[in-house]
């Protein structure tokens, strides 16, 4: 049976879904009309039957819920090949077009080791085919991404190195796309190898840099802040006791979130101590940043 999908806002009035379409109630038109890239976005899951070790959870229904609240996406659609099961996954299939899928396993010729590999060729060949907003499944919004849609193609820096693939915004069937999926060709890495993210994240800043004109960068304030490597700004919780030094830093450090499109929480390294527990509970009660931040999107 299909479920309902809850009713979205656009900044010009409600809009209602009729018969799988959207129209808005007011007649006028929506800010994303104007936009080049489709204001839709692609989620990618379950391509092994054992989720990585990281069963569909409550920071995934976070990443859905904020998604659809910030975004007011016309759909969002969620591209897997195992489904999911559980509490979290039952409260966020309402907000989901559900697409399942075969992973592949090369790209030309070149075989594709890890599941991560093949997400990385997926989110490129869906994009290419679809256009709209791909986001890994631990990256929470937190604004509109409206702005950054008339772009043809909008990736993020990271701190570290490289132009992090966990968000990216593209038109349908870019050049910058095309570029980046043919040098797939050179494709080498076997797995967690010292090549592991040499086109997913190398690739693309060296493109940027041969084809600045096909590719908006933003810094790594508007997508990755904080780093993996830095996990406080998101987590520090700080007492009435705490040093005054330790709340200005937290203060501080939650407007410059505040300005940011979306946070990614490196679920690689951050599951076990921040993100596998994690609760609506905690959410509600605790005084760190991120629960701060993602609190509004809590039922």
């Amino acid at each position: 049976m299909e479920v309902e999908r809850p009713a979205r806002r656009c900044e010009r009035g409600l809009i209602k879904r009729l018969n799988g379409k959207s129209c808005c109630v007011s007649g006028t038109p929506c800010l994303w009309k104007e936009a080049v890239i489709p204001n839709k976005v692609h989620f990618i899951f379950g391509l092994r039957e054992d989720f990585g070790g990281k069963p569909f959870s409550f920071v995934h229904h976070l990443a859905v819920k904020s998604a659809w609240d910030c975004n007011q996406p016309t759909q969002i659609l969620f591209h897997y090949k195992h489904e999911p099961q559980g509490k979290w996954w039952e409260k966020s299939k309402p907000y989901l077009t559900l697409v399942p899928l075969e992973p592949p396993t090369h790209i030309f010729d070149r075989p594709l080791r890890h599941f991560a590999h093949q997400a990385d060729v997926l989110r490129l060949e869906i994009l290419m085919r679809e256009g709209g907003i791909y986001l890994d499944m631990d990256v929470i919004c937190l604004k509109s991404f409206a702005p950054l849609l008339k772009h043809s193609f909008v990736m993020g820096k990271q701190e570290t190195r490289g132009l992090c693939n966990a968000v990216i915004l593209a038109a349908q069937n870019a050049p910058f796309l095309r570029a980046w999926h043919e040098g797939y060709r050179s494709f080498r890495s076997s797995g967690r190898d010292n090549r592991w993210d040499e086109h997913s994240v190398l690739l693309p800043n060296a493109l940027a840099t041969e084809f600045p004109s096909d590719i908006h960068v933003e810094g790594p304030g508007s997508f990755f802040w904080p780093s993996y490597k830095s996990p406080d700004p998101l987590w520090k919780e700080c007492s009435p006791e705490s040093a005054f030094s330790e709340q200005e830093q937290l203060a501080d450090d939650y407007q410059t979130l505040g300005n940011s499109f979306c946070i990614h929480l490196w679920e690689t390294l951050w599951w076990k101590d921040h993100l596998k527990a994690l609760r609506p509970k905690s959410i509600r009660s605790k005084a760190d940043n991120f629960s701060k931040l993602c609190r509004r999107f809590v039922d």
